[in-house]
C-alpha cells in the first residue's frame, strides 16, 4: 500500500481531479432531468456486461457485445437534445471567465414597462434577450432591422395587424434589436402545462439550447412570464419582474441602481 502512495505522481492527482470534476459537473447538468435516468441505465448495462464476462455467460456477454458496439449511435440519437444543450453549455464564455457585467439598466426598466403595456392590452409578445451564446442559426428566419431599442418600435412589431407578430423579436448583445418575426424550435418536454400556447413553447425550446432570456406576454390572460435555462418563470408584478430580469440578464443578484 505504501509502494502505491509513493509511486504516486502530481500528474495523477490533477488526472483524478479533473477527471472527477468533469464527472460532477456532468451529473449535475442532468440531474433532475429524464436523460440521468437513462444514463444510469446504460451504466446498469455495462456492469452487467462485465459481469456477464466474468461468470462466462456467453450468450448474454456476446448479446451485450454487439449493443455497445452501436451504442455511441444510440445515444447520439436519443441525446441529440441534450447534447446540443451541453455544447451550447460549454461554449458559454462565462464558463471558462466571467464577462463584462451588463450595463442593462435602462433596457431592463423599458422592457418592464412594455411588458406591462402588453399585459393590460392582452397583446402577445415573444422577447429575446440575447447573452454569450449567438442566436445566428435564428436570425435567417426573421426580418433584419438592427435598429436601436425603441418600446416604440416594439409595440408596432408586435401589433396584432402587423405582418412580423406571431414570430420572437432578438435584441442582440449590443442591445440593438437586430431581428423580428424569428421562428423558434418548440420544447420537447412532456410534463408542459396543457394551457401553454406557442409563444410559451418555443420561448422554452430556445432557452434548452441557449442562454438566452426570454419574454412572453400571454395573448390571452395577459400573463407575463420568462423563460430562460428550460424553466418557465412567471414574471409577477412590475417591481418582481424587474429584479429576476436583472438576475438572469447581469448574472447578478445586486440590486439595480436607478441611472444617474
Amino acid at each position: 500500500m505504501s509502494d502505491f502512495f509513493f509511486a504516486l505522481r502530481w500528474q495523477d492527482l490533477v488526472d483524478v481531479g479533473i477527471l472527477a470534476a468533469i464527472i460532477y459537473s456532468f451529473i449535475l447538468m442532468l440531474q433532475g432531468t429524464r436523460t440521468l435516468q437513462i444514463v444510469l441505465g446504460f451504466l446498469l448495462v455495462g456492469v452487467i456486461y462485465y459481469l456477464t464476462d466474468f461468470f462466462g455467460l456467453d450468450g448474454l456477454h456476446w448479446v451485450l457485445k454487439n449493443l455497445f458496439s452501436s451504442i455511441v449511435v444510440v445515444i447520439i440519437v436519443l441525446f441529440q437534445a441534450d447534447i446540443r444543450k451541453a455544447l451550447a453549455q460549454i461554449g458559454v464564455r462565462s464558463f471558462l471567465w466571467n464577462s463584462a457585467p451588463r450595463q442593462a439598466v435602462g433596457l431592463i426598466d423599458k422592457l418592464v414597462k412594455v411588458c406591462s403595456y402588453f399585459s393590460k392590452l392582452k397583446i402577445g409578445a415573444l422577447i429575446i434577450l440575447e447573452k454569450d451564446i449567438g442566436l445566428a442559426e435564428f436570425y435567417t428566419s426573421g426580418t433584419k432591422l438592427n435598429a436601436d431599442f425603441s418600446p416604440k418600435l416594439l409595440a408596432t412589431l408586435f401589433n396584432t395587424h402587423g405582418p412580423l407578430h406571431d414570430g420572437a423579436v432578438i435584441i442582440d448583445q449590443r442591445q440593438r434589436i437586430s431581428y423580428a418575426g424569428c421562428i423558434l424550435p418548440l420544447s420537447n418536454q412532456e410534463d408542459l402545462a396543457g394551457n401553454l400556447g406557442t409563444r410559451h413553447r418555443a420561448a422554452l425550446g430556445l432557452s434548452e439550447v441557449s442562454d438566452a432570456v426570454i419574454l412572453v406576454v400571454s395573448e390571452e390572460r395577459g400573463v407575463t412570464s420568462i423563460a430562460h435555462r428550460g424553466k418557465l418563470i412567471h414574471g409577477g408584478g412590475e417591481s418582481e419582474l424587474r429584479q429576476k430580469l436583472a438576475e438572469l440578464y447581469t448574472d447578478s443578484k445586486a440590486r439595480l441602481e436607478v441611472d444617474p
